[in-house]
């Protein structure tokens, strides 16, 4: 995120899938795909928990979470009750962010939400209180913008991942020109990974145009619609099983 005049905007993660078709050859997917398998980093337990989520929940296979044919059809908005930071800023809606001088300001129009990033030069929080975004301070690092996280708590996972109360999120931004933002993830955790490990880079597109709409996650409503859309034969006003 280079440091020039125009330093906030809509960002579109969208435009994720055609750059990862493009660079990286795969299918449709909608998320950033670790470096290594989540075998070769993963405690035994954080393992046994991340298979023993739905597949159509599942966040690190490009056949899942990110674009298959589940019983309620091919969309990444299965459960409203699966909130993951990673997730906002990737998923397929767009989010907006506002730089002052003390916070950065990141605002996601999927659940009409926002998330701030402190900039005034603070240390991260010893024993920071659990949320689902977590406690972030960010610094330059030359044009790159690093952002640090901790204090999730145990309803979230990390692009995917399982975590414990001891995880640290590490995002690199970078702007390597006026319409793109790069961004890489890396994530640590003594109490659920081996390792630390890394995902991305990642590419969302600025559109200066744009604005946030209102867009909450409503899981009777959006299970309603899924099934109308993908059986026609349901009728409207009924419960779908």
């Amino acid at each position: 995120m280079t440091r020039h005049r125009h330093r906030q905007g809509i960002f579109s993660a969208s435009d994720i899938v055609a750059e990862a078709v493009a660079e990286e050859g795969r299918e449709d997917f909608r998320f950033s795909p670790t470096h290594e398998l989540p075998s070769s980093f993963l405690q035994p337990w954080a393992l046994e928990k991340l298979n023993a989520e739905p597949i159509a929940l599942r966040k690190d296979l490009p056949e899942s979470h990110a674009g298959s044919t589940t019983a309620l059809g091919k969309d990444e908005d299965i459960n409203c009750g699966q909130i993951s930071l990673t997730d906002y800023i990737l998923r397929q809606k767009p989010l907006e962010i506002v730089q002052t001088p003390q916070r950065i300001f990141m605002f996601f129009e999927y659940g009409h939400t926002y998330r701030e990033i402190w900039m005034d030069g603070q240390a991260l929080p010893k024993d920071p209180d659990p949320s689902y975004f977590g406690y972030s301070v960010g610094r330059w690092e030359g044009d790159t913008l690093v952002v640090e996280t901790v204090g999730f708590n145990d309803q979230t996972v990390i692009n995917g991942m399982p975590h414990s109360d001891a995880a640290h999120l590490v995002e690199r931004y970078r702007r390597p020109n006026l319409d793109t933002l790069e961004l890489m993830f890396t994530a640590d955790d003594p109490k659920a990974y081996t390792k630390p490990w890394t995902a991305g880079p990642m590419k969302l597109a600025w559109h200066p145009d744009w604005k946030l709409e209102e867009a909450f996650c409503i899981q009777d409503e959006d299970t309603a619609f899924k099934k109308l859309i993908i059986d026609p034969s349901w009728a409207p006003g009924q419960t779908p099983k």
